[in-house]
């Protein structure tokens, strides 16, 4: 029986044990063995190759958006299989073959540089809480706002940020005045007037630190989330200068096609995951601009 590559396994799931471990998982299962390889490393890119082996799935760009791996795209090239990781940010990586049926070729990408952006940054997130709800199905807010928040506070605290949630047990617990500087992140539902499907992100109007963070987890959102992007807008805040003020609209209260997003676990590890690439975006180039 012919040895093929007849799968890719992405492990970028917010609370897998290689994500606490600050790694990266990728999985390349093989039907018979781990064939013969070798690896390039380039700045942003690692290159492997697997020699004589056909593969058994489609070709291709994979994505993975998990901070620090872009996507993964898997080609023939003669008789081998070239599998090429793009990275958002340079690192280090380790390999692990497990034989056996199917044999797998683990790579781990070392999720450091994260921490490098991410250290001592304060952020607080504020999950929408409400007792009623326009949901088709009842869908409370605070069900899945807290399940993002959780999620994306794990994400930010497991790369050493300074992150916090406003409240968990009850909203009661909410206590803002006392934050001092840092990013503030909203999230909650809108009922749209139209049924319009998708998700949006406010910033704090005249404030250009906001707006800019606004388009980059916007822009997260966009490559992560199934739904629609209905755009970025300007809103009134009244937090001291100190606080940079942002709003996640995740999807719309109102909307069935949207409570049912809201209601699936891995759209809100998806938008958790997206949220936290825009701040991976945003506090990287500050680190780039000095500013």
């Amino acid at each position: 029986m012919l040895n093929k590559l007849t799968n890719l396994r992405i492990d970028s799931t917010c609370n897998s044990e290689s994500i606490k471990n600050h790694k990266s998982l990728l999985t390349f299962d093989f039907s018979l063995k781990t064939p013969s390889y070798y690896i390039e490393k380039q700045n942003n890119s690692i290159k492997i190759v697997f020699e004589d082996t056909p593969l058994n799935m489609p070709e291709g760009k994979f994505k993975v958006l998990d901070g620090i791996i872009s996507y993964v795209e898997i080609k023939t090239e003669g008789t081998n299989i070239l599998a090429e990781i793009i990275l958002d940010f340079p690192s280090n990586f380790e390999v692990e073959t497990i034989e056996g049926i199917p044999a797998k070729f683990n790579l781990y990408i070392d999720r450091s540089p994260l921490i490098e952006i991410l250290k001592d940054k304060k952020i607080l997130i504020n999950p929408g809480f409400s007792i009623k709800t326009a949901s088709p199905t009842g869908l409370l807010q605070h069900i899945p706002m807290m399940g993002i928040a959780k999620k994306l506070n794990f994400l930010l605290n497991n790369c050493c940020a300074q992150s916090q949630l406003v409240w968990e047990k009850s909203p009661e617990e909410k206590n803002i005045v006392s934050f001092e500087d840092g990013i503030l992140v909203d999230t909650f539902t809108e009922i749209s007037p139209t049924k319009q499907s998708g998700f949006k992100v406010y910033y704090e109007e005249g404030n250009e630190i906001s707006s800019k963070l606004a388009k980059y987890i916007n822009e997260a959102m966009e490559q992560k989330l199934q739904l629609s992007n209905l755009g970025i807008y300007s809103k009134a805040y009244s937090h001291k200068n100190t606080i940079i003020p942002i709003g996640v609209v995740p999807a719309m209260e109102n909307v069935r096609l949207d409570d049912a997003h809201l209601r699936d676990v891995d759209y809100r590890n998806k938008v958790a995951q997206a949220i936290f690439n825009g701040l991976i975006k945003f506090y990287s180039q500050i680190k780039k601009t000095g500013s």
